[in-house]
């Protein structure tokens, strides 16, 4: 699931506290198994909205259809309580009631992921017809990959400039037994000879196998 999505989701069990007197951990499983699972059926899910109702990670995640489903475990006696029920619920009711906008959200990161990744292929076809306000140190990265290896470094054209892909290696204690594992760096020089992107380390950078005017 993507970051900006997660981010639109809150913690599920801040949901479920939504329920006044509600026993949290059971309610938990019964909301993570009646949307990844469909045990109840409370709610007819499709597969790309039981995705998006339940977001199973160490901090668990749930959206407003996730809230859908967890009120429709409430209503049908699903869920633990100490105490009888309280009606209505208007927190709970709240948060489902923006499921329209929370879908809306969603449907756009989605056309601007697609839209990225179009971009993505079209540069990596052809670095060329790159601009340099598309240029990043992660598309750097990607361009490199794609176009001469994992592994490689050295120095390619994209959006006519000048990129750039090392290996930096953290400088080691005179007393250090092993080697500092590398870390890879992506920049490249602007109109004005100014680097751009990973940021330029204290330690020497090293170019193993570095092609040089590929483009």
């Amino acid at each position: 699931m993507l970051w900006d999505i997660q981010a639109r989701m809150k913690p599920a069990l801040g949901i479920i506290d939504l329920i006044p007197n509600i026993h949290r951990t059971p309610a938990l499983t019964a909301l993570r198994r009646a949307v990844l699972e469909g045990r109840p059926a409370t709610v007819s899910l499709s597969a790309d909205e039981r995705e998006l109702a339940f977001y199973d990670a160490p901090v668990q995640l749930t959206s407003p259809i996730g809230a859908r489903v967890l009120m429709a475990l409430y209503q049908g006696g699903h869920l633990k309580l100490k105490k009888p029920g309280v009606k209505p619920l208007r927190a709970l009711e709240t948060y489902i009631a923006s499921e329209a906008a929370f879908r809306a959200d969603v449907a756009r990161i989605l056309a601007d992921d697609d839209a990225k990744r179009l971009r993505l292929a079209q540069i990596i076809a052809d670095p060329g017809c790159a601009l340099p306000e598309d240029l990043s140190a992660q598309l750097i990265d990607k361009v490199m990959t794609a176009r001469l290896g994992r592994g490689t470094f050295g120095e390619l054209q994209i959006a006519g400039l000048t990129c750039y892909r090392a290996l930096s290696h953290s400088a080691a204690a005179e007393n250090d037994r092993f080697r500092a594992e590398g870390k890879v760096l992506c920049w490249w020089l602007d109109g004005a000879g100014n680097r751009q992107g990973d940021p330029d380390p204290d330690e020497k950078a090293s170019w193993p196998n570095a092609p040089r005017g590929l483009l």
